[in-house]
């Protein structure tokens, strides 16, 4: 990196520190790859935020009365499916 560039990004030159250390033992090139394809694959996807909640097909619309016996419903059973 010359003068002129690491003036303009604003940052020297500072060599990355490891996240990982291999204490004993000494892996091949091939086992540390698999290593960081392993250890690369665990983050997955994030949560999926909860859907909104529907009304659509619950149970207690089977018991409801015919629109045209609607009259007929007390208040407090309409309180009742209303719930849930």
């Amino acid at each position: 990196m010359t003068e002129q560039t690491a003036g303009v990004s604003g940052e020297a030159d500072h060599p990355h520190e490891p996240h990982i250390q291999i204490l004993r033992g000494n892996p091949t090139d091939a086992e540390v790859a698999a290593l960081m394809a392993v250890l690369g694959s665990v983050g997955g996807t994030p949560a999926q935020p909860p859907s909104e909640s529907t009304r659509w097909g619950l149970p207690v619309d089977r018991l409801r009365y015919a629109i045209s016996n609607y009259q007929r419903i007390t208040l407090q059973e309409r309180v009742h499916m209303r719930r849930h």
